[in-house]
């Protein structure tokens, strides 16, 4: 892979419609507020109309777009992190995200794979603490190390351990019908990263969290603490508290979890 000639670019997924809720406005004018000296692109559908000053565009697929299972389509495809690769790092900025200072190239020197809010594990019950890092709404990735999980050899389940999992215990009838899987699974192409991403059914976000070290150990994700300097998602009067009373980098889905916290920050 040939080195990336800049260090970070800005990606702002868009919705599969032209005008924007009053809410998204907002989002953007953070952005523009705040990062407006990046290189920023809109990721949108091929078939959709729309520029906007100071944006440049990445296109993809229309099935890529219009809802939760096609964005998490696109952002564990290839194709998205191969059209970042002028660059080292991608900023992920979904327009339920807000920023609220410049701290992008900071953030980019903590030589990170992935950043993102830390998640709750209750989220009715923030004293249990966070899980773990992090939503992919307002997130920062390394182009690199994505493409390393993306590419990996390792497999997802050695071939024996599926067997015994899934078919070893079936009628002898079943497992005779199933028989070519158990070979099959010793093809790498059958069982690498990318078979598992085209199967993968929860949020693209919980995949870079808690299987891309299967595929690639090295990839570093952010310890919660730091994160949470990062960002805040659910209760960020919880998070104000434990981030020492200090707003974070960035935030996401401001208008979902308590909005009147943030109604005083926003520019309108």
């Amino acid at each position: 892979m040939r080195p990336a000639a800049k260090k970070v670019a800005v990606a702002v997924p868009m919705p599969s419609r032209e005008d924007l809720m009053p809410e998204e406005q907002i989002s953007l004018n953070h952005l523009v507020n705040y990062l407006g000296s990046y290189d920023k692109y809109l990721v949108i559908p091929k078939s959709l109309k729309v520029q906007y000053p100071g944006f440049g565009l990445k296109r993809f697929s229309d099935r890529f777009f219009g809802s939760v299972q096609a964005h998490t389509r696109l952002m564990l495809s290839r194709r998205f992190y191969e059209a970042f690769l002028d660059y080292e790092y991608v900023l992920i900025y979904h327009l339920d995200a807000l920023v609220f200072s410049d701290q992008l190239l900071q953030w980019c020197a903590a030589d990170l794979d992935y950043i993102g809010a830390p998640w709750l594990k209750f989220k009715r019950s923030p004293q249990a603490g966070f899980s773990r890092v992090g939503n992919g709404g307002f997130s920062l990735r390394k182009i690199a190390s994505f493409l390393k999980v993306i590419d990996s050899p390792v497999v997802f389940m050695e071939p024996t351990e599926h067997w015994e999992l899934f078919w070893a215990s079936k009628p002898k009838h079943v497992q005779y019908v199933n028989l070519p899987r158990k070979y099959l699974k010793h093809l790498n192409v059958f069982n690498n990263a990318r078979w598992r991403m085209r199967r993968y059914r929860r949020n693209e976000d919980h995949f870079w969290s808690e299987e891309a070290t299967r595929f690639y150990p090295q990839f570093g994700i952010a310890p919660v603490e730091l994160a949470l300097r990062f960002a805040f998602e659910c209760a960020p009067r919880f998070c104000y508290e434990k981030n020492n009373y200090t707003l974070p980098f960035g935030c996401h889905a401001w208008f979902k979890y308590d909005r009147e916290f943030w109604e005083p920050y926003l520019l309108r």
